[in-house]
C-alpha cells in the first residue's frame, strides 16, 4: 500500500482494496465514498455487522445503489483499463482520525469520513435506499470513540429500531399521554376556506402542558381534480441533502401565533428525532381518508381528508391565525380562534399530576 495509507489498519486496508476493486469491476475511473462506503460493508464484522443489520446495508443491495447512481459515469467496454482514481472526499475520509487523535484510522473512522459532506456519494448510496445518512452518521461518530464491548452493545440496543417500545418521542405526545380537549369558543371547529370543491375547517382541539393537537378537516362539495396532499413527499437527489416537492397538490396548512412565531406542514419535522426542535415544531401524526357515495342518482363520491398534527410548544396567550392553501382546487382563506383555552387547560394539567401519565 502506498505511503498515503500507511495510517490504516488491517481491516481499513481490505476495505480500501475492495473498494478499488469494485470501482474497477464496475467501469469506473473514479472511486469515490460510495465505493468507500461498499468497502466498509462488504466484509463487515464486529460492531460494524450490528451497524450493517440495523440499516439492512448489505453489500448487494449497497452494490445496486452504486450501479444504479453510476450508470452514467462507467465504462461498459474495454476502451478503459487504468486503476481508478481517488475522489478528493474518499481521500479525505481515509485520513479520518481517531476521536481522541491516536490509533490508526479503522473502519468507523472511513465510515464517519465517507459521509461527513451529505453531497458526497456515500450519502447518495443510503439515501437511495432509503436510510438517512445522518443517522448512520450518527452512530459512525460513536464508533470512532472504540467502545467497550458492554458500551458499544448497550448503544447498538438502545439503537435497535426493531424494539418499539424503546423509541418514543421525548416531546410528545406519547401514545398514552392525556389531553385535555380545548374548544373553539361557541364552535366544536372553526371554518378556515370554502371554494366551489372543497371546505378546510380545524377542529379537535386539545393540549397538555407540552403542546397541543389539532385536525385540519377538508370535505369535497365537488369531485376533485387532484386530492390533496398534506405531507409533502421527500425527493432524494443523488449528490445533494434531501428535498420536498411543493406542488399544486400540496395543501399549504399554517398557524401563526400572536407572538409572530409560525408552524406550517411545508418543513414537516419526523416524530421520532432525537434531537430537540430550535422552534416551534409541526410533526404529522395521521391522516385519515373517508370516501362516500350516497344512494341517489347523482354518483359522486364524497371525500373527507383529516389531518391531524401535534404542535410544540404551546402558543403564547393570544390570537392563534389559521392559513390554508390548496391552488389545485383554487382553496384559500384564513381563521382565527383565541390560544387562551390551550394555555389554561396546560396549566390545570401541570398541577393535577394524577391526569398526566408522561
Amino acid at each position: 500500500m502506498d505511503e498515503p495509507y500507511d495510517d490504516l489498519d488491517d481491516t481499513a486496508r481490505r476495505a480500501l482494496e475492495v473498494a478499488l476493486a469494485a470501482a474497477a469491476a464496475i467501469g469506473d475511473q473514479q472511486c469515490g465514498t460510495e465505493y468507500l462506503l461498499y468497502g466498509v460493508f462488504a466484509g463487515v464484522r464486529g460492531d460494524m455487522a450490528e451497524i450493517a443489520e440495523l440499516f439492512v446495508l448489505d453489500s448487494l443491495r449497497v452494490e445496486r445503489a452504486i450501479q444504479k447512481i453510476r450508470e452514467p459515469f462507467t465504462y461498459t467496454s474495454n476502451d478503459y483499463d487504468g486503476d481508478p482514481q481517488l475522489t478528493p472526499r474518499a481521500l479525505a475520509a481515509l485520513h479520518t482520525s481517531r476521536h481522541d487523535g491516536s490509533g490508526p484510522t479503522g473502519v468507523f473512522e472511513i465510515l464517519y469520513g465517507v459521509l461527513s459532506d451529505p453531497r458526497s456519494g456515500a450519502c447518495a448510496v443510503l439515501r437511495e435506499l432509503g436510510v438517512r445518512p445522518e443517522e448512520v452518521h450518527r452512530l459512525a461518530a460513536y464508533g470512532r470513540r472504540h467502545l467497550s464491548k458492554d458500551e458499544a452493545a448497550l448503544l447498538l440496543q438502545a439503537l435497535d429500531r426493531r424494539d418499539l417500545n424503546r423509541h418514543r418521542p421525548w416531546w410528545g405526545p406519547l401514545p398514552d399521554a392525556t389531553l385535555t380537549p380545548c374548544s373553539f369558543g361557541a364552535a366544536a371547529s372553526v371554518e378556515v376556506a370554502r371554494s366551489v370543491t372543497a371546505v378546510a375547517s380545524v377542529a379537535d382541539l386539545a393540549a397538555n402542558q407540552h403542546g397541543f393537537v389539532i385536525t385540519l378537516e377538508v370535505e369535497s362539495s365537488r369531485p376533485w381534480v387532484l386530492p390533496p396532499v398534506v405531507d409533502p413527499p421527500e425527493i432524494l437527489v443523488p449528490g445533494f441533502a434531501a428535498t420536498r416537492r411543493h406542488g399544486p397538490e400540496i395543501l399549504r396548512f399554517e398557524l401563526v401565533f400572536a407572538d409572530g412565531s409560525k408552524v406550517s406542514n411545508m418543513n414537516p419535522i419526523d416524530r421520532w428525532r432525537s434531537e430537540r426542535p430550535t422552534g416551534p415544531a409541526m410533526v404529522p401524526l395521521s391522516t385519515q381518508w373517508e370516501t362516500s357515495r350516497p344512494n341517489d342518482r347523482r354518483g359522486c363520491e364524497h371525500r373527507r381528508v383529516l389531518a391531524q398534527w401535534w404542535i410544540w410548544p404551546l402558543p403564547v396567550p393570544g390570537t392563534v391565525e389559521v392559513r390554508v392553501d390548496w391552488p389545485a382546487e383554487v382553496l384559500s382563506g384564513l381563521a382565527a380562534f383565541d390560544a387562551r383555552p390551550l394555555v389554561k387547560a396546560a396549566a390545570a394539567m401541570q398541577f393535577n399530576p394524577a391526569r398526566n401519565p408522561c
